[in-house]
C-alpha cells in the first residue's frame, strides 16, 4: 500500500493555493465499470503528487527491507523500481532530501533514541521538503506552507508512534514513547502543539479557491483522528467525543 491519501492532501493544498484545479466527467483508468465521474484533469500538481507518492513508497520499502529483511519489502521495491527511477529523475533534490531524512530516522531507531523530538523533527523536515519542492508552490506561500507541513510531519510521526505502542512493545521495535515512558497527558500536549502550529500556518496561506475539504481536514479531521488514537477508540463514538471536546475548547 502506498501513501496515496497523504499525496491527495498535497494535491488539495496546492490546488487550493493556486486555484487551478480543472474537473471534467470521465472514466478513472481501468474502473470503466463505475461509469463516468467527475475527475481532476491532468496537471503539473497531480504529476508531482504522483511522483511524491512513488518516492515515499520506495524509501519506505527500503527502510522496511533494512529493518526486517522481509520479502514483502523487497517485492515492493521490485514493483516500484521503474516508477521510482522516473520519479527520482524528475525530482532529484527531493529524492535526495527524502533519502537523507529516512537515513536520520533509521539512525535514531538504531540508537534507540528515547527523545520524541528528534525522530518527529526528522519526519517533519521530510514533509516540509515535499511541499517546498512542489513546482507549483508560489514563493509567497513557501514560509507558511513549510511550517504547516513541518508540523504536520511531526504530528503524523507522533500519532503513528503512539498508535503502535502495543505492537512495537510485543515485537521489540523502536518506539520513542515506550523508551521515554511518556504518559498520555504529556503525549497529548506534544500532539496538540504540532497540530495547532500546523493550523496556524494553514490560516496564513492565501488560497485562490475555496479549500472546504482541506479546511475540514485541518480544523476537524486531525482532531478526530487524534482523539481516536489517544482513546484507543474507533468509529462514531470517538468522532462524537472529539466534536464535543472541540466545541468545549471554542467556548
Amino acid at each position: 500500500m502506498t501513501l496515496s491519501y497523504d499525496c491527495a492532501f498535497l494535491a488539495l493544498t496546492l490546488f487550493a493555493i493556486n486555484g487551478d484545479a480543472v474537473f471534467a466527467q470521465g472514466n478513472c483508468g481501468p474502473r470503466v465499470y463505475r461509469g463516468k465521474r467527475t475527475i481532476a484533469q491532468p496537471s503539473t500538481t497531480l504529476d508531482y503528487a504522483a511522483d511524491v507518492n512513488v518516492l515515499l513508497a520506495w524509501h519506505k520499502a527500503a527502510d522496511d527491507a533494512a529493518d526486517d529483511k522481509s520479502a514483502k519489502a523487497a517485492l515492493a521495491r521490485v514493483a516500484l523500481r521503474r516508477a521510482y527511477k522516473k520519479a527520482a529523475k524528475a525530482n532529484k533534490t527531493l529524492d535526495y532530501d527524502i533519502g537523507e531524512s529516512m537515513k536520520t530516522l533509521h539512525a535514531l531507531e538504531a540508537e534507540k533514541t528515547a527523545s520524541i523530538d528528534e525522530p518527529s523533527n526528522a519526519f517533519g523536515k521530510l514533509l516540509s521538503a515535499v511541499i517546498l519542492h512542489a513546482p507549483t508552490l508560489p514563493s509567497s506561500e513557501q514560509k507558511a506552507a513549510e511550517w504547516m507541513y513541518y508540523n504536520l510531519g511531526k504530528w503524523v510521526y507522533l500519532m503513528d508512534a503512539w498508535d503502535d505502542r502495543d505492537k512495537d512493545g510485543e515485537s521489540g521495535s523502536y518506539n520513542p514513547f515506550l523508551l521515554s515512558k511518556m504518559e498520555q497527558e504529556q503525549a497529548t500536549f506534544f500532539l496538540n502543539v504540532a497540530r495547532n502550529e500546523a493550523i496556524k500556518a494553514y490560516d496564513l496561506l492565501t488560497l485562490q479557491s475555496p479549500g472546504g475539504v482541506l479546511e475540514n481536514i485541518m480544523e476537524l479531521g486531525l482532531l478526530h483522528a487524534q482523539t481516536r488514537v489517544l482513546a484507543g477508540e474507533r468509529g462514531c463514538a470517538a468522532d462524537k467525543t472529539a466534536t464535543q471536546k472541540d466545541k468545549g475548547d471554542k467556548e
